[in-house]
């Protein structure tokens, strides 16, 4: 088995941010007086990149693809901050301990995350040659 550094170790800010390998800044919608909210949360891409070895992806320019994927109209809905918060929260809590999630995620907290896995079924046939990653999430968001 390969030691945790040879896996990916991408962050939502800061050092190894994703969105910096990739060139790219949060993307927005216009949404009037509401705020703009990542259906399936960059945090939750990250988490599933950082399980896979870091060679999983070779491709020149992979990092952008993928981001751009989530940062696309496909992946943006306008939200209230309040419940953008809430739901962030809530993947923030579930990526912490996705194994025990079922007893320590709320009723609501868990719809959250129902939610983004009914979404991201929708959406991830979308998305070409990340199957690794896609298998990844799905294995994540299987966990609720």
């Amino acid at each position: 088995m390969a030691s945790r550094r040879n896996y990916y170790n991408f962050t939502v800010q800061g050092e190894n941010s994703l969105l910096e390998a990739a060139g790219r800044g949060r993307s927005t919608a216009d949404c009037g007086r509401s705020g703009t909210d990542h259906v399936v949360e960059l945090q939750l891409v990250i988490a599933a990149l950082n399980t896979l070895p870091s060679t999983t992806h070779t491709r020149k320019g992979w990092e952008t693809e993928l981001v751009d994927f989530f940062n696309t109209d496909r992946n943006l809905q306008c939200m209230s901050r309040s419940r953008n918060q809430e739901k962030g929260q809530a993947v923030r809590k579930f990526i912490r301990s996705p194994d025990e999630a079922r007893y320590l995620l709320t009723t609501q907290e868990k719809q959250w995350i129902q939610l983004i896995q009914q979404h991201w079924n929708g959406i991830k046939r979308h998305l070409l040659n990340f199957a690794d990653f896609k298998a990844a999430l799905d294995g994540i968001l299987a966990r609720v």
